[in-house]
C-alpha cells in the first residue's frame, strides 16, 4: 500500500511538472499548474502576490482568475513575509486576512517564496496541507517559479521593443519633418544666388563668379545631404537606392565640397573601382572619414591617403593619414 502510495505521489510530481512551461504567457502557466494543483491536493484557493516596497501586487489569483490590484500593508505583514526563507505553513489567523484575496476564517495556510518578492498562497479550509506535501511540491514549485520569472521578462522584453519601436517612429518623424522644412530655406538660397548671376553678372569680377558658383555647389550638396536624411528616415519603410557608383566622381565631389587647411595634403588613388551602393550613404561616409582625418590631424603637415586594395574575393577600401589616430584602448570597440 505504501509502496503504490510512493507510485501515485511520483507520478503526480511528473504530471505537476509536465504542466510547466509549456507557454510563455504567464496567466497560462498559472492557470494550467495552479488548477491542476488544487484539483489534485484538494485545495480550495491559490494566489501570488508580489511585494512592491509595502504594496502587495495581486499577480494572480484562484477562484477569482487574474487581477492586478494593490494595497498597502502592515508592518506585521511586510515583516512576515520578508523573514520567510522559503516556505512556511501556518495555522488560520485573522492577521493573514489582510494577505488573502479571498474571504477567509478557518483552515490552513502555506505560503511559499518563489524569489525575493513574490509568493505564493495555498489554501485548504479542510487542514489537508502537510509538511510532507510541501517538500515534495517544493522542487515543482520552484520550477514554476522559474518559468514565470521567463514569462515575465518575455513580457517586459515585449514592452522595451514596443516602446523601442514607438522612440524610432518618433525619431523618423522628426527628422522627416526638420528635414522638410530645412528644403525651403535652401531653395530661397539657391533663387537668391541665381538672381544676383542673372541681375549683376556684369558687376563680378571672375573672382566673385568663382564664389558665387562654389556657394551654388554648395546650396546643390546641402540639399543632396537633407534628401539623404528624408531617405533616412524611412530606413525600415523604403529598400536602399541601389545602383552602380563611380567612386572617383563621388570622392572628387567630397574633396571639393569640404573645407582642406593648407597644411593638409589629401592624395586619392587612381582608378577606383565602381560599387554597387547608395549615392547619399556612400558621399557621406568618405565624408565624414575624410573630415575626422582632418579634424584630428595633429601634424605640422597632414597627409591623408585615400585608397583600396584588392584581396582574393574583393575590395578593401580605405582612409588613411599620420594623425594621432585612435587610441588602443578603443580599437576592439570600434572595429571589432
Amino acid at each position: 500500500m505504501e509502496e503504490n502510495n510512493q507510485i501515485l505521489d511520483i507520478l503526480r510530481l511528473y504530471e505537476y511538472s509536465m504542466s510547466i512551461g509549456k507557454s510563455l504567457d504567464y496567466s497560462e502557466n498559472c492557470e494550467r499548474f495552479l488548477q491542476l494543483l488544487l484539483k489534485r491536493k484538494n485545495l480550495n484557493a491559490c494566489w501570488i502576490l508580489k511585494l512592491i516596497e509595502k504594496n502587495l501586487r495581486t499577480e494572480y489569483s484562484i477562484p477569482y482568475g487574474e487581477i492586478n490590484q494593490k494595497q498597502e500593508i502592515s508592518k506585521w505583514a511586510n515583516d512576515y513575509l520578508k523573514n520567510i526563507d522559503q516556505y512556511t505553513l501556518e495555522e488560520y489567523h485573522f492577521l493573514f486576512n489582510e494577505l488573502s484575496t479571498i474571504p477567509i476564517e478557518n483552515g490552513t495556510i502555506a505560503v511559499i517564496r518563489l524569489d525575493t518578492d513574490t509568493y505564493l498562497f495555498l489554501y485548504s479550509i479542510k487542514n489537508n496541507l502537510y509538511q510532507k506535501d510541501l517538500n515534495q511540491l517544493i522542487p515543482v514549485i520552484n520550477k514554476f517559479s522559474i518559468t514565470i520569472k521567463a514569462c515575465e521578462a518575455h513580457d517586459n522584453q515585449k514592452i522595451l521593443l514596443k516602446k523601442l519601436e514607438e522612440r524610432n517612429e518618433e525619431l523618423n518623424n522628426y527628422a522627416h519633418i526638420v528635414s522638410h522644412d530645412l528644403k525651403s530655406p535652401l531653395r530661397n538660397m539657391d533663387a537668391l544666388v541665381s538672381w544676383l548671376k542673372e541681375d549683376h553678372i556684369k558687376d563680378f569680377s571672375e573672382d566673385s563668379l568663382k564664389y558665387i558658383e562654389l556657394i551654388s555647389e554648395n546650396i546643390s550638396r546641402m540639399e543632396s545631404l537633407v534628401s539623404g536624411i528624408l531617405e533616412y528616415s524611412t530606413i525600415g519603410i523604403k529598400n536602399f537606392k541601389m545602383s552602380k557608383i563611380d567612386l572617383n566622381t563621388i570622392l572628387k565631389d567630397v574633396i571639393n565640397h569640404i573645407y582642406i587647411p593648407k597644411n593638409i595634403n589629401i592624395t586619392v588613388l587612381d582608378k577606383f573601382p565602381s560599387v554597387i551602393g547608395d549615392t547619399h550613404r556612400l558621399q557621406q561616409l568618405f565624408q565624414n572619414l575624410i573630415s575626422n582625418s582632418i579634424k584630428y590631424n595633429d601634424k605640422e603637415t597632414g597627409e591623408i591617403e585615400v585608397g583600396f586594395m584588392k584581396t582574393d574575393e574583393t575590395y578593401v577600401y580605405y582612409v588613411k593619414d599620420n594623425g594621432k589616430g585612435i587610441e588602443e584602448k578603443y580599437h576592439l570597440k570600434i572595429f571589432n
